[in-house]
């Protein structure tokens, strides 16, 4: 018999609420603080104890993070709320009631919108202040005034991508037809910017934009459409969804570079600081890279070397909420609005449950706001100082966080001393605490108008003499255990082990897969450190390192191909990348390596190496388990 009940609502008081609520955010706090924490003490305490160097503002410093743990934190339940339910919505409804060409339209701006709501490629921007217009122009371009074509190429790269990656879904082909041919025009287009004096230093940016567009947000959102799709192609046996990762971290690579060929000849080739300002570019090429405020530029930078150093205030604190909350709108809203629109009028499809959806959506705003403001106080500044200092073992360096302006400096108090060579040398005593310590005397560094003398601390090397072996182990060694560290925490490396082992029923344990994959980005991002130190041309290492990969290809079985190319995609994650990034160009400042980038991009070659050769070794047990029993039931 039916029954006609009252649905009751439930009410619930704000201390009911609370007691729900609390224990719930404590928990995803802390599995964001145990994911970060780590590595912020492993660098904490390399700066402290191993190159003896105080951290600079670590107030700031740790605020940043912990506003990082919370933003994160945020993010992420957003994410699983809003954007994800509406990935996968659309992923299963775009085939059953839109044609190929609709879904084609469809994938692109998913892609793109996806990539401009990455937390991680707002990065890119912040590290355009690092490089000098006259040392690498085109590079200076892109990261500057043309951060935004920038952006865009990037998109559009994800987006075609996520075409591609669709038409496998829906065709079922193997991944090796489209990487195959990809990565030989990567590797094409890379020589030839070789050869070019301002397209070879934007190779690292390029390599590395492939590593920051598959994020928390491309990927599950992306993968989500992708299996949406898979399930209802009738064509496509396959249950995966591998493959896609791969192919998002492939082409904005070959975006970048197309952009850069486009401006290559419209902005002067590299040169030094004099001939930049005495007339070394014309006009018309100054207004372009330097906008219309080429003289107002040079007074600044001119400025910048005689005036005292502004440490960063809690002042500064409220126009950079403003500008992370503005980064965070025009990431998330567009995409929201994007998604639910499509998924309203174009598919008449209604959500499932939109307070939650909703909900997500605020809360993801909310935490990339909060995750932006901490990257610029937090996570980009500590890696930057380890960066700048990590030399500090194997060669002397300046500090020059640490300048010091010396008042009412007497030009009498300046001694001259003879070196071993027999050339005089001046100096003065400087009176710190209770220590007197003899000081190189510079000519260019004292101002007779404000009587100021400027003095940059002189550091290291701490392991024996300039360009010693111990000091270049010791760095290596950080790099291997800083790049293992950060992807055992890597969240997506987990949720891949998972679905790893189940698709290989076991074969492929997910600690196996774990550790292989951690080692490989262990030596990639040692690699990439060899690189700036040794200043080695990125091209020398991703060469040799893609060709061998490709001839691997050939013995692998493709089940594991797919695990290997997607498990560089999910190594780089919103911890990583601005640490690592932020680190390498430390460390290019400091040796005066123009280009920092390229860390990411061998950070994403070599776990694919070591995952193929596990690959390849589990499947010879496998086999080699097989003809056993085999044998034995003869």
């Amino acid at each position: 018999m039916a029954r006609n009940e009252k649905e009751e609502a439930i009410h619930i008081g704000f201390r009911e609420a609370l007691a729900l609520i609390l224990p719930y955010l404590q928990k995803k706090i802390w599995n964001q603080f145990k994911s970060v924490i780590w590595i912020v003490l492993y660098l904490s305490v390399f700066q402290l104890l191993v190159l003896r160097i105080p951290i600079k503002e670590a107030g700031i410093i740790s605020f940043g993070i912990c506003a990082v743990i919370l933003g994160l934190t945020f993010f992420l339940e957003g994410l699983f709320l809003g954007l994800m339910p509406l990935g996968e919505a659309l992923g299963l409804k775009l085939p059953q009631k839109l044609g190929m060409f609709s879904i084609l339209i469809f994938s692109v701006l998913l892609g793109m919108g996806a990539t401009l709501a990455e937390p991680a490629i707002a990065i890119l921007k912040a590290c355009g202040s690092k490089v000098a217009p006259w040392d690498a122009p085109l590079l200076y371009y892109l990261l500057n005034g043309g951060s935004d074509t920038l952006y865009l190429s990037i998109a559009i790269g994800v987006g075609i991508s996520v075409v591609i990656g669709m038409f496998r879904f829906l065709y079922g082909f193997s991944l090796s037809k489209i990487l195959v041919p990809s990565v030989l025009l990567l590797l094409a287009v890379s020589i030839y910017a070789f050869f070019d004096e301002n397209l070879q230093h934007i190779s690292g940016l390029a390599w590395d934009s492939g590593a920051v567009t598959t994020g928390p947000v491309t990927v599950p959102l992306v993968v989500a459409l992708g299996i949406g799709i898979s399930k209802v192609s009738e064509k496509n046996e396959q249950s995966s969804a591998y493959g896609v990762v791969t192919l998002a971290s492939l082409f904005p690579i070959l975006a970048v570079f197309l952009v850069g060929i486009y401006f290559s000849n419209k902005v002067p080739k590299p040169m030094t600081e004099m001939e930049f300002f005495k007339h070394g570019i014309h006009t018309e090429q100054s207004n372009f890279l330097l906008g219309n405020n080429a003289k107002q530029y040079k007074r600044q930078t001119l400025e910048s070397k005689t005036q005292f150093k502004q440490n960063t205030t809690f002042k500064e604190f409220p126009t950079k909420m403003v500008v992370a909350f503005q980064l965070a709108l025009r990431a998330i809203l567009p995409l929201s609005i994007f998604l639910i629109l499509f998924l309203y009028f174009i598919l008449k499809e209604k959500i499932a449950y939109p307070e939650e959806v909703q909900l997500g959506i605020v809360f993801s705003i909310l935490g990339l706001t909060i995750f932006n403001f901490g990257i610029m106080f937090g996570l980009n500044q500590l890696g930057d100082q380890v960066g700048g200092k990590l030399p500090s073992t194997f060669r002397s360096i300046e500090l020059t966080d640490s300048i010091k302006f010396i008042k009412n400096f007497n030009p009498k108090s300046v001694y001259t001393a003879v070196n071993e060579e027999g050339k005089e040398e001046k100096f003065f005593y400087l009176k710190e605490r209770k220590l007197y310590s003899g000081i190189p005397y510079h000519e260019e560094n004292w101002n007779p108008t404000n009587k100021v003398y400027e003095y940059i601390p002189i550091h290291g090397p701490i392991f024996g003499k300039e360009d010693n072996l111990l000091g270049y182990v010791i760095v290596l060694a950080f790099a291997f255990v800083l790049g293992y560290s950060a992807t055992l925490a890597e969240p997506a490396l987990s949720a891949l082990g998972n679905a790893v082992e189940e698709t290989t029923v076991g074969t492929f344990r997910k600690s196996l897969l774990i550790q292989s994959v951690a080692i490989g980005v262990g030596f990639g991002t040692l690699t990439g450190i060899l690189k700036i130190v040794l200043e080695i041309p990125l091209i020398w290492i991703l060469v040799p390192i893609y060709i061998f990969l490709l001839i691997l290809n050939t013995v692998s079985k493709s089940e594991f191909i797919e695990i290997a190319w997607d498990s560089a995609g999910v190594t780089t994650g919103p911890i990583t990348v601005p640490l690592i990034i932020a680190m390498g160009l430390g460390i290019g400042n400091q040796l005066g390596t123009i280009d920092g980038f390229g860390i990411l991009a061998c950070a994403s070659a070599f776990p694919i190496l070591s995952v193929l050769i596990m690959g390849i070794i589990v499947e010879n047990s496998r086999k080699l388990s097989l003809n056993d029993s085999e044998s034995k039931t003869k």
